[in-house]
């Protein structure tokens, strides 16, 4: 049987099924990991003819491939759960024989973007965003601790992959290719990568969004009218210039400098 008349077979199998997960993709929220769902997605989409409404079902997409099941979790530091950082889980035993990707993303980027989801997406915060990087619950010293941790039990998974947001940027095909590979996925083409490369551009994410393509309520503007609101905003590198100012960059590089480790910048 060829791979996509088993991917088709599995498919079919798997539907309405709850698929525990043996591969992990980690990140903190506004990282980059719907764009990298995505990624993954249209690739084994494109490759073995799966369907394509259902690319960001990251758990179907892998076990209709034959893969290890693959799952996304912001791993406890999601921003709806409000803990402080000194509550982040500490003990990560439960990865323990799993195989995981961390997505990372730089500091202040990453705290503009968690921002904007949590005053217009999710409304879990009230208040300018100087108060928002000074919060316990949402701000600076929970993204140091979160990846502080990772950094300390990265040996504790079976394999580890770590992957940078800017590194998409700079090549998303060449990080796409190699998350493919530590899936187990290399069977997928060159060609199917740059199309899901290119399917997934900014533009067309947007555009996504703005037509509800997935039918779910990760990819759907919350409010229509409003850019700031929109899950794919402005996937930007540096860009935090444009919000924070000269004193929220001192705060914010202070703590990376006295709390920061090889995963922060």
């Amino acid at each position: 049987m060829d791979l996509k008349r088993m991917a088709a077979t599995l498919a079919s199998r798997l539907l309405g099924r709850r698929l525990p997960a043996e591969l992990y993709i980690i990140s903190y929220p506004k990282s980059g990991r719907t764009w990298l769902r995505a990624l993954v997605g249209k690739a084994l989409s494109l490759e073995l003819g799966l369907p394509g409404e259902r690319i960001l079902d990251t758990p179907f997409m892998t076990a209709a491939a034959g893969l290890h099941v693959a799952d996304f979790t912001h791993d406890g530091s999601a921003m709806l759960d409000r803990a402080r950082y000194q509550d982040l889980p500490r003990n990560k035993k439960p990865y323990r024989g799993k195989k995981v990707v961390l997505l990372a993303r730089g500091v202040k980027d990453t705290l503009v973007s968690a921002y904007f989801q949590a005053t217009r997406r999710i409304e879990v915060f009230e208040g300018p965003i100087s108060d928002f990087i000074r919060s316990d619950v949402f701000g600076v010293m929970k993204i140091l601790t979160f990846y502080r941790i990772w950094h300390e039990n990265r040996h504790v998974p079976r394999d580890f992959l770590f992957v940078r947001y800017e590194d998409m940027h700079r090549d998303a095909a060449a990080v796409l290719r190699k998350v493919l590979n530590f899936m187990g996925a290399g069977f997928v083409s060159r060609g199917h990568v740059l199309a899901s490369v290119e399917y997934c551009s900014f533009e067309n994410m947007r555009k996504a969004e703005e037509q509800n393509r997935f039918k779910t309520n990760i990819m759907s503007p919350k409010r229509p009218g409003d850019p700031e609101s929109y899950k794919v905003r402005k996937g930007r590198v540096g860009g935090y210039i444009e919000y924070l100012s000269r004193e929220d960059i001192e705060y914010i590089d202070r703590a990376l400098e006295e709390h920061g480790c090889e995963f922060t910048w």
